[in-house]
């Protein structure tokens, strides 16, 4: 649910078109992505999984943005209890991100230490402890040397329907709040249609938002093609709407 309320935040964005590849080999090498954006310009990511060792997986991708390119780089290891994952970029290696998870019958653990400019201290320790039932998910997160603590859920209220929120409880100065509902037409496109509304306060110009609801559709009307389309009024000015449009091809 994470990511529909992140999809709906995209399609404010503006149009935007991209041609997307993947490709395996049998012998456990594989592009998993080659994106190439008018926006974002081209990422490839690729991937080796067949190891000696069961469920470890090293992967080597590239992001091509103007003259800038870099080699982002991922090992990871999972097994039924076990998730763990390191990551840097080439070739300047600036930061390290280090995940670990431990997943029991539907309860996980989780913590990701980002260790930057060298230093051996990690910026944050933050810490989530989530629940996965039957048609439901509940998660807490701790972050901001532990001063913050952030409530998610989401429940499959029907095979259409999907509702999540999002509430950060305030800390004197950061305020969050994000409540979306998805549903599934079931159509001859795959449509969904989705409303959000959400308000953050504290976070800079950047991160600020006013209380806003908005609307969303998204629909696919030919193999590989993928349009949408938003539209957005914050509360206390509604002329003050905001529309976008998306289209993808691939």
């Amino acid at each position: 649910m994470v990511e529909e309320i992140k999809d709906i935040n995209d399609y404010s964005k503006g149009f935007a078109a991209s041609i997307n590849a993947k490709w395996k080999h049998p012998c456990g090498f594989s592009i998993d992505k080659f994106d190439n954006s008018v926006k974002k310009g081209t990422v490839i990511e690729t991937s080796f999984s067949k190891f000696s060792v069961p469920g470890l997986a090293v992967s080597v991708n590239m992001t091509k943005s103007g003259s800038k390119t870099n080699f982002p780089l991922k090992v990871k290891y999972e097994n039924d209890v076990v998730a763990t994952k390191v990551s840097t970029c080439a070739p300047d290696f600036a930061s390290i991100t280090a995940d670990l998870t431990l997943a029991a019958e539907g309860l996980s653990v989780g913590t990701s230490l980002a260790f930057a400019g060298g230093s051996m201290s990690p910026k944050d320790y933050p810490i989530s402890l989530a629940y996965k039932g039957a048609g439901y998910n509940a998660a807490c997160e701790a972050t901001n040397e532990l001063k913050t603590f952030t409530l998610l859920g989401s429940y499959k209220a029907s095979d259409q329907l999907t509702v999540a929120s999002k509430f950060m409880i305030p800390d004197g100065s950061k305020d969050q709040v994000s409540l979306v509902g998805v549903y599934a037409l079931k159509d001859a496109y795959n449509s969904k249609a989705a409303c959000m509304y959400s308000s953050a306060s504290g976070f800079g110009k950047k991160g600020d938002k006013p209380k806003t609801v908005e609307v969303a559709l998204v629909t696919k009307p030919l193999k590989g093609v993928e349009a949408g389309c938003a539209l957005g009024f914050p509360l206390a000015n509604l002329g003050a709407y905001t529309y976008g449009l998306n289209f993808t091809l691939g």
